[in-house]
């Protein structure tokens, strides 16, 4: 099967989209920190993704908000898909973003 890469970027940036407008709507309880959804990444058959989440405020929080998101990774699958009209819902896991972390200390310089 051809994969075409296109596709998949298009589907990560509609993905990136809907959850981060999840966190901002759909969660009841807010979460610590400013979290932001920095991007998604999935593989050719579009069945997985890894979101990788920053988050600015305190260190330690960023650890408990993965946790809240891998906790409730069925709750936003589920508002996944409803939102788009996909043929798999993608398996979510969350991960830190370390990007951020480098350019906040490349601007330091």
């Amino acid at each position: 099967m051809k994969v075409d890469g296109r596709r998949v970027a298009r589907v990560e940036k509609e993905l990136q989209h809907v959850i981060a407008q999840y966190l901002i709507s759909g969660f009841k309880e807010p979460l610590p920190g400013l979290v932001t959804v920095a991007s998604v990444r999935m593989p050719g058959d579009l069945r997985t993704a890894r979101v990788y989440v920053s988050v600015l405020g305190e260190p330690e929080s960023l650890e408990r908000v993965l946790e809240i998101l891998q906790e409730r990774a069925f709750e936003i699958q589920r508002y996944i898909g409803a939102e788009l009209k996909m043929r798999y819902c993608p398996k979510l896991t969350f991960e830190r973003d370390h990007t951020t972390e480098q350019v906040l200390k490349v601007e330091k310089f």
